[in-house]
């Protein structure tokens, strides 16, 4: 039979691998997401070798256009429910 110190001693190696688990974890989705924002660092900079901006105004600019996207997703949404009519 274990004792209640064995028994303890095993509820706390499963509680630190269970918390390795989750670091490992974690660093991944970190590893992941640093290549992400690389990734769109780098393509941000290949812009500004085209286009001779500052780093605000390219920013500024990316929203906008974002913006205008949301707009027109909405526009879309309004006349497909007969609510907002483009035209005629």
């Amino acid at each position: 039979m274990k004792s209640k110190r064995e028994k303890d001693l095993e509820a706390r190696e499963k509680a630190v691998k269970a918390r390795e688990e989750a670091v490992a974890m974690r660093e991944e989705a970190i590893r992941k997401e640093s290549f992400l924002t690389t990734a769109i660092r780098e393509k941000k900079e290949e812009w500004f070798d085209k286009v001779h901006l500052t780093v605000h105004q390219l920013d500024i600019i990316i929203y906008i256009v974002i913006a205008l996207l949301v707009i027109v997703v909405i526009l879309i949404i309004l006349e497909a429910a007969g609510i907002f009519k483009i035209g005629g």
